[in-house]
């Protein structure tokens, strides 16, 4: 039998960085099947030429996909493409990536020292200037602050020069200063502004010889009075170099203002190649801008430790969900609690699950008093009258309180009521657990799971334990109440049946939803400000990444929420997620996968970018999909990838936006087709495609793969610890 698969490949081996090839399939062996001929069955790998002649994988393959993007890093690589059906067989492309053929400043922002993109600015801080570049790796720019002194915008005569220093562009095409603004216009500014309240200022970058790309001009404020105007020099044309970025743009808001360059010395013979602009204000009062202490500013030397933190409920404690709700000793007292009933490997997830609980037994208040179908009063104001239930047949029993809602059958459990004794002892225990504060009460709750510990396998079983103790360890579908066998448990609960499918029957996975919503929503609640040794330590949000700063690739991946939790409304996720189980129903009956893979969200829950990138769209579809978010990353692997999110009740981006994984871009919600599914399966929908195709186009890919978390491929795609 002869040789079978792929014979030939054709495509461009010198491609342009920054610019997508597709590659094609020209010729197959003889002996390959007519029905393995199909392009959808070929996987494409590229492989990287090394140091000592040999190729390796980069790890890049793609199956039934052939378009691939060299980046600014690819150039001066040599890379091979081959394509396969079975296995990569040692031909293939030579490929050598170019740079781009016109090299050009992309554009000029102007950054605060935290790396926030700055409009306006304090006269006492630094201003950080970047440019984004294009096929000038290596390049030296020169940045150049000059001071706006007259009316309008752009560059005249009465601008002066300021500060001018140099920066290198770096292998992600960018290139970045810092400039100190009070020495500068302490230096140079106070020569001729107008308004004694404030001071204007370009940031100009220079390459080519005196080619220059100026930002529009900032206002800072001026501490100093006025000093009269020089004559101004009439504006000269910029006559824009053929075939430059310049020549091919519209005029500039500075060109269109007749506000042109004139500095002679600076300009004679030359022609503008490119050109962009920013602009910005700043008000008097603004306070400057704290820098991050996590090295990442350019002008932080390398090596300089962090301080270590001092404050144990921060470094131990930090993650526990709705953790921003309760005291570092509260924290510190349900994390011990689990790790002395169910072990110290599994304390923080069984914490978690018990967190969960509270919330929702006490409706987020997290208080010892908060009394059952009552709003929460001043402790010092409750009585033994307060936990009287009047039924509606007239009859009268007694509310549970507490942080797992203590009723009389669980006071009873942990040996603090007698049967028999009357309300008015009970209501006497229920006084006394109210006001014994909620440290001291997370005693009496380790009490009451300590007998069952050994039956509690997983965090759900936690909320069983307190709202329907046999429900423990059964299956999804086990029915906890029926209203023709309970009656009066079915009719305190009656809402959560109504809230599905109204059968008459509470099952333990519809009781779980309000459990799932709380696990979900309390992963955005978690502690912000610390107390340790009396002293308040505020967080710092900053993340330590490998990531570069201008969100061009991503190398460490985030999920869509904390604690993530696949969507299980079929009671098989695999459904919810991407091309595993079918989905069966009058409109396909014969069958479909699922395009995306759905998180479980409540609603109005921060929803975060998994990557680095940029928005490409927010918007409303009006659609099944709702309001959307789409952004444009790269992966780890150097691979681009367009993830879209779905459902939202409101997005917190724009285009063109840049993006850090983890950064909120938006509120979940239940938008488009998800407006009328049951509250504990609100959701957002995740898609991701290879080239920014969704709607048919078949470059879908799994979404999972660039989430943190990863799940395993039972139905109930438990996170993979």
């Amino acid at each position: 039998m002869g040789k079978k698969g792929v014979a030939q490949i054709s495509g461009v081996v010198k491609p342009i960085v920054g610019e997508t090839y597709t590659y094609s399939v020209t010729g197959w062996y003889p002996d390959t099947e007519p029905e393995k001929r199909n392009p959808n069955n070929v996987t494409w790998e590229l492989f990287k030429q090394r140091s000592l002649g040999k190729f390796t994988t980069t790890n890049i393959r793609k199956k039934g996909i052939s378009s691939f993007t060299f980046g600014e890093k690819a150039v001066g690589s040599v890379y091979k493409l081959q394509a396969y059906l079975y296995e990569p067989e040692g031909g293939g492309l030579i490929i050598t990536p170019q740079p781009a053929k016109i090299p050009k400043i992309d554009k000029v922002e102007l950054f605060y020292v935290d790396d926030k993109k700055g409009s306006t600015f304090s006269f006492m801080e630094k201003l950080r200037a970047r440019a984004y570049c294009v096929n000038m790796l290596k390049k030296e720019l020169v940045f150049t602050l000059w001071e706006d002194d007259a009316k309008g915008e752009g560059h005249n005569a009465n601008n002066k020069l300021i500060e001018t220093r140099k920066a290198k562009v770096n292998e992600n095409g960018i290139a970045v200063t810092e400039f100190m603004l009070t020495k500068a216009l302490m230096k140079k500014a106070m020569q001729g502004e107008t308004d004694p309240k404030q001071l204007e200022f370009y940031v100009t970058v220079e390459y080519y010889s005196h080619k220059k790309h100026a930002t529009d001009n900032v206002n800072i404020n001026n501490p100093l009075p006025p000093i009269k105007h020089e004559v101004p020099v009439k504006p000269r044309g910029v006559p824009k170099a053929k075939g430059s970025p310049a020549a091919s743009k519209p005029a500039s808001k500075k060109e269109e203002r007749g506000i042109l360059e004139n500095v002679r010395d600076w300009w004679k013979d030359f022609d503008l190649w490119d050109w962009g602009e920013s602009s910005g204000t700043i008000k008097k009062d603004k306070l400057p801008t704290v820098q991050k202490p996590d090295g990442r500013s350019p002008v932080i030397v390398k090596g300089e430790k962090k301080p270590t933190s001092s404050c144990i409920c921060k470094e131990q404690y930090k993650d526990l969900i709705w953790g921003g709700k309760v005291s570092c000793e509260f924290r510190k007292k349900v994390v011990q609690i689990c790790a002395e009933l169910w072990g110290e490997s599994r304390k923080m997830e069984m914490a978690n699950g018990l967190m969960a609980v509270m919330k929702v037994e006490t409706d987020g208040s997290f208080k010892a008093h908060q009394i059952m179908g009552k709003s929460l009063k001043d402790v010092n104001s409750i009585t033994k009258d307060d936990f009287w239930l009047t039924k509606s047949d007239g009859t009268k029993t007694s509310r549970a309180v507490g942080l797992i809602q203590f009723t009389q059958s669980a006071l009873q459990a942990i040996g603090e009521f007698t049967a028999g004794s009357g309300f008015d002892k009970l209501h006497e225990v229920k006084l006394r657990f109210a006001k014994m504060g909620e440290v001291r009460q997370l005693d009496y709750v380790k009490k009451y799971f300590e007998p069952s510990k050994d039956k509690i396998k997983a965090p759900e079983d936690i909320y069983l334990h307190v709202f329907a103790p046999k429900g423990v360890g059964k299956s999804d579908d086990y029915v906890l109440y029926e209203k023709s066998k309970d009656g009066e448990k079915y009719k305190q609960n009656k809402s959560v049946d109504e809230e599905n499918n109204n059968d008459k029957k509470i099952q333990r996975n519809e009781i779980l939803g309000r459990y799932n919503i709380s696990y979900i929503g309390g992963g955005t609640n978690k502690t912000q400000i610390y107390n340790c040794s009396n002293t308040n330590q505020s967080t710092i949000s900053s993340r330590n990444s490998k990531c570069p700063e201008d969100r061009s690739q991503c190398f460490e991946y985030s999920d869509v929420v904390n604690n993530p939790k696949l969507n299980n409304q079929s009671n098989n996720v695999n459904k919810n997620r991407f091309h595993r189980d079918m989905r069966y129903n009058n409109s396909h009956p014969k069958g479909y996968y699922h395009t995306g893979t759905d998180i479980l969200t409540p609603l109005n829950t921060d929803i975060q970018s998994m990557l680095c990138g940029e928005v490409i769209e927010a918007l409303n579809t009006g659609g099944d999909l709702g309001k959307i978010v789409t952004i444009k990353s790269k992966d780890k692997n150097g691979k681009f990838i367009w993830i879209r999110y779905c459902h939202l009740n409101s997005y917190s981006v724009s285009k063109g936006q840049k993006i850090k994984h983890g950064e909120i871009i938006g509120k979940s919600g239940n938008t488009g087709n998800a407006k009328s599914i049951l509250p504990q399966y609100y959701h957002v929908h995740i898609e991701a495609s290879t080239n920014g195709v969704f709607y048919g186009g078949n470059t879908r890919v799994d979404p999972e793969q660039f989430m943190k978390t990863k799940f395993d491929e039972t139905k109930k795609g438990n996170p993979i610890k």
